[in-house]
């Protein structure tokens, strides 16, 4: 194959021109010229301007520009590279992920169970209420009349606000933290004194801007 560079730079001495006449008839950089004769392609800012560059150079010191690109691309033109093939691996035994997958499932399960059966207990918006029971006081035991009122009425409700509930009957008091939106827990407990069936403490305290995370505590006399 004969060597491209060579054949430029003899055919540009036969005809006894310099760089810098084919510079000024060709109107491409003395610079690139040079670099065709000494085959020097890392100059060309990209493969298409050096062979651009070199058909109108052949054509120009009378050679075969086509004969001249096939050699500069058979010179030029790298082998194609293969890609490695993937790498296969054996997948791990997954005995004991399932082992824990299962068990993940049970756990879920159990606390999936306990939270539903405190939930029926209670009511639409209570996290665990102990259902109290308003002992029926009949006339006869008060000597006659009207049996008496239990508790004190609750005031206005406010959707998101903790109402006050203190003195107020158990059962009306959670009416009213339903109507709030309010979730609860009723405690009732032998170490307080007061009215049974009858709010004697609550916490948060009246007022308290409710999240969804806010439960009130309504702590009440256990009744005898």
């Amino acid at each position: 194959m004969p060597d491209l560079g060579k054949t430029l730079s003899q055919a540009r001495i036969a005809r006894g021109y310099t760089l810098e006449d084919c510079e000024r008839d060709t109107r491409i950089s003395k610079r690139y010229l040079d670099a065709l004769e000494r085959e020097d392609w890392k100059i060309f800012p990209a493969p298409v301007y050096s062979r651009a560059f070199l058909r109108t150079y052949a054509q120009y010191l009378g050679l075969n520009p086509d004969q001249l690109t096939r050699i500069f691309q058979a010179q030029t033109e790298e082998p194609p590279a293969f890609a490695p093939l993937p790498e296969i691996r054996t997948t791990p035994a997954s005995g004991n992920m399932n082992w824990l997958l299962a068990g993940g499932v049970v756990l879920f399960l159990g606390v999936a169970g306990i939270f539903l059966y405190f939930s029926s207990r209670g009511g639409p918006s209570g996290v665990s209420v102990q259902a109290p029971t308003t002992p029926a006081v009949t006339a006869e035991a008060q000597g006659g009349g009207p049996p008496p009122q239990l508790g004190r009425a609750v005031g206005p409700v406010t959707k998101g606000t903790v109402p006050n509930l203190k003195d107020v009957r158990v059962d009306e008091a959670i009416a009213a933290l339903d109507q709030a939106g309010i979730s609860y827990v009723v405690v009732e407990t032998n170490t307080v004194s007061g009215q049974a069936n009858t709010v004697v403490s609550q916490n948060p305290a009246p007022g308290t801007k409710a999240s969804s995370a806010t439960s009130v505590t309504l702590v009440v006399p256990r009744g005898s």
